[in-house]
């Protein structure tokens, strides 16, 4: 029995040492002070806006970019402007799209001057094309370009979506366009 009480008492001494061995080596303390100067911080708004010129709001329903029993190479076409209403320049692009329905489009996104230079049924005037393809998934410009903003500035899109050679019959299909603002 007595080599059992030995047994016992060097066990529980064995955990007593792990115990305060573990305890002693996670304990870690770290300070550092330093004094430094003043300095200012200021905030500000970051704000996109897009619509009409001079109406920009935050969210838009792009009513002008569609249209009825469109034929074959058939086409809808409208400008949309993209304001930085806050304070703070910003980098912007079209993040991405998203089409819903049975229509195939193409889309083509161009930044011309204003609003009149993106005429419904021509060509736009005076453009820069930033993206042509497919109306799904669609970003301009790629990532990680983007445009700069400054504040009270804006720009206008103009925006084309095609239907190809044979459209589906008596189908529709919506685009959803999505934009990303990050502060400069």
């Amino acid at each position: 029995m007595i080599k059992h009480g030995r047994y016992w008492a060097l066990a529980a001494a064995s955990v007593v040492v792990v115990v305060f061995g573990s305890a002693q080596s996670t304990g870690a303390l770290w300070r550092d002070d330093a004094i430094v100067s003043g300095g200012t911080i200021n905030s500000g708004t970051l704000d996109i806006k897009v619509g009409p010129a001079g109406a920009e709001v935050n969210d838009y329903v792009l009513a002008a970019l569609g249209g009825t029993n469109l034929g074959p190479n058939g086409f809808s076409q409208a400008s949309l402007s993209i304001k930085n209403a806050g304070n703070v320049p910003f980098d912007y692009r079209l993040q991405s799209t998203t089409v819903t329905g049975t229509v195939p489009l193409t889309l083509t996104a161009s930044l011309v001057g204003a609003a009149a230079d993106c005429p419904p049924t021509t060509a736009p005037t005076g453009a820069t094309q930033l993206y042509t393809g497919n109306a799904a998934g669609a970003q301009a410009p790629m990532a990680p370009a983007a445009r700069l903003l400054a504040p009270g500035a804006a720009e206008v899109w103009c925006f084309r979506v095609s239907v190809g050679i044979d459209p589906p019959k008596s189908q529709s299909s919506t685009v959803k366009f999505s934009f990303r603002a990050d502060q400069t």
